[in-house]
């Protein structure tokens, strides 16, 4: 998989998921809803990673 079509296929569940978060989160911990932000590139780079030492 190259790295574009496994940054949409990550964004789009990631988007929805921190949309959902600040809708159903009160507001007092709303502000966790960034670190699905940090999730999401955590996620991205450890998988471009490990596709690197596969090859």
């Amino acid at each position: 998989m190259n790295k574009r079509k496994l940054y949409w296929v990550l964004l789009v569940p990631s988007v929805l998921i921190f949309i959902g978060a600040l809708i159903l989160l009160p507001e007092s911990k709303k502000n966790y809803s960034v670190f699905i932000t940090l999730i999401f590139w955590i996620v991205y780079y450890g998988v471009i990673k490990i596709n690197d030492l596969k090859k």
